[in-house]
């Protein structure tokens, strides 16, 4: 199963699609897109998701795109997607309607590298903090995943390790054993105090460095 953070309507502002560069309202042209974050929560590889959607105004009414006429949307994204592993996904110019607003998630169908299927209808897909929350130790640290310390630290993730192979072999390490520490000691005080003062260190380290501590939006590397 997959976890679902965010699921936003919206266009890239600019030339980059970067989730730093999504606004959640249609472009100049009318054109309306999707944006999901989603986490892959399962021990199994994920080949192909295919989402199902459908857009709504500001007082929900379902709408449809003034070019297509079309309203539900199946839309694809190609992995791989490793166990654990959290991913942005967009799509522009879904729909042109000027009154876009919103959209909900009827089915996610999703195929797995094993051959095998799962199919989840709206009332079993799942939404979560957890696959918005990374950065799993300095979250437990600091009691918050947007705060100034993990904004720096969620920088120096996507923008230097994330940059080399070694780097991101770091991360997946990471990423498979953080989350079970912070699930069984995260709010113990010897926990708190056993990490407090080397992230401290690092992320004074890094502001030195030139890193900013400004509210952040992940990348998915």
């Amino acid at each position: 199963m997959i976890i679902l953070g965010k699921v936003s309507c919206g266009h890239v502002d600019g030339p980059n699609a970067t989730v730093n560069n999504w606004l959640e309202s249609p472009n100049s042209a009318g054109g309306a897109g999707v944006y999901i974050y989603f986490h892959n929560d399962t021990e199994k590889t994920i080949k192909y998701i295919y989402f199902t959607v459908i857009p709504y105004n500001a007082v929900k009414d379902q709408i449809f795109c003034s070019i297509s006429g079309k309203s539900e949307l199946r839309l694809s994204y190609t992995g791989p997607v490793e166990p654990n592993r959290r991913c942005h996904a967009f799509w522009e110019n879904c729909w042109y309607n000027n009154t876009a607003h919103s959209v909900t998630l009827t089915q996610i169908e999703i195929e797995y590298m094993d051959g095998s299927n799962e199919v989840l209808r709206e009332s079993d897909i799942r939404y979560g903090k957890a696959a918005a929350v990374s950065c799993y130790v300095a979250t437990a640290v600091y009691g918050s995943y947007d705060c100034p310390q993990v904004w720096t630290l969620r920088r120096f993730r996507d923008d230097t390790l994330a940059g080399t192979w070694y780097g991101r072999a770091f991360i997946r390490a990471y990423y498979a054993v953080s989350p079970t520490l912070v699930r069984r000691f995260g709010e113990t005080g010897w926990f708190q105090r056993l990490w407090r003062g080397p992230l401290d260190r690092l992320v004074d380290r890094l502001r030195s460095q030139g890193v900013e501590d400004t509210p952040y939006r992940d990348r998915d590397w």
